[in-house]
């Protein structure tokens, strides 16, 4: 049974509507501003009847403040009105209210209009609740299609295993405590949020396009494969841009694109591909950058042994205004801790002893 709350300071006029509806929905009745904005604190009828002209707030302002609040958006109102003129009909629905009814009361007309709008409002929540569901299918598909994509590139260097896992952990941290912080308060968006955690499996996605002789050779690379080794960051980009040429509006492939791109770039400009400088490095790849560092310094490999993360925070503290942006760094130090506790979850059974070779093949 559908709940009706209706809002009007004639009682007469309240209890006529209250004998036609009850027989089908549950009523409450309610004559002022004051005490229906108490009860919609409170409960969620599933449409609303409203007087326009009422002794304390006409009902155009009670319309606007019931509006004002998110889970009243979608809620069905509908005006009672004495005023029988265009322009007042006009007012109303440029409001947003869904209909009027006329105070002549007809009550199997009533019946009608309130039906109508409530069947509306329950094939809108059904196909509300339908999109939701399918989106959540299509996100779910693709998600684990990055991991699988992500997953590949670690099976061909077998070195770094967990890297994937665990830098798409740091990034998690990492950002909501900036948005907590309120570090970039106008970009860190829910969704941005959101985009740029799902996009973090595939920041080193372009290795796929690195050979076998120098992805897995152990030891330290001459300057001839280094360079070929930093290609991993353009073949990302390129890989992911070909992919967003063909797939309609995934706001999340681009901000993959950029930390694919740009993960490797500098706060001094000393980075690559491109030397971006400061800000014009995409700042899903300035966060990227202190994650995968961090998973770089505490993790072994087959040329050093892992950083404690005391050596490690220092190490990327240090490089601030240089390697890192500074205010990215700042919120770092705050929560490094849960790094740490990322860190030994992931590699329990690696010992923590520093390294004293600081030729790092950071690539």
């Amino acid at each position: 049974m559908g709940h009706i709350l209706i809002v009007d300071d004639n009682v007469t006029n309240l209890k006529f509507i209250e004998q036609a509806l009850k027989p089908h929905y549950k009523v409450t009745l309610l004559t002022s501003a004051m005490e229906t904005m108490k009860f919609l604190s409170k409960n969620t009828p599933d449409l609303i009847l409203l007087d326009i002209k009422m002794v304390d707030i006409n009902g155009y302002e009670i319309f606007k403040a019931i509006k004002s609040i998110d889970r009243f958006k979608n809620i069905p109102l509908i005006f009672l009105t004495a005023l029988n003129d265009i322009e007042s009909e006009l007012k109303c629905l440029r409001l947003g209210a869904l209909d009027l009814i006329e105070k002549t009361f007809v009550p199997e007309l009533m019946l009608n209009i309130i039906n109508t709008h409530l069947e509306l409002a329950n094939y809108r929540k059904n196909l509300e609740f339908l999109v939701h569901e399918k989106t959540e299918t299509i996100e779910n598909l693709q998600d684990s299609m990055v991991l699988g994509l992500a997953e590949l590139v670690e099976c061909r260097d077998g070195e770094t295993g967990g890297h994937i896992k665990r830098t798409a952990k740091y990034l998690e941290i990492l950002v909501h405590a900036m948005a907590e912080a309120g570090v970039y308060s106008d970009i860190l968006t829910k969704e941005y949020i959101c985009n740029i955690i799902r996009s973090a499996p595939l920041h080193d996605i372009g290795k796929i396009g690195i050979s076998d002789k120098i992805l897995l050779k152990r030891g330290s690379f001459d300057e001839d494969e280094r360079d070929y080794m930093k290609q991993h960051t353009t073949l990302g980009g390129m890989a992911l841009q070909k992919v967003i040429d063909v797939t309609a509006d995934e706001s999340f492939l681009y901000v993959a694109r950029d930390m694919a791109l740009s993960h490797h770039e500098k706060w001094d400009g000393s980075g690559y591909p491109s030397g971006l400088s400061e800000y014009n490095i995409p700042l899903c790849a300035r966060i990227m950058a202190v994650a995968d560092v961090y998973d770089a310094l505490t993790s072994e490999r087959h040329y050093k042994k892992p950083y404690l993360h005391s050596k490690s925070v220092d190490i990327i503290s240090s490089s601030s205004g240089t390697h890192f942006e500074p205010c990215i760094v700042d919120v770092f130090k705050s929560i490094s801790d849960k790094f740490d506790v990322v860190s030994k979850l992931y590699n329990q059974n690696v010992e923590g002893v520093n390294c004293c070779n600081n030729s790092m093949k950071i690539l």
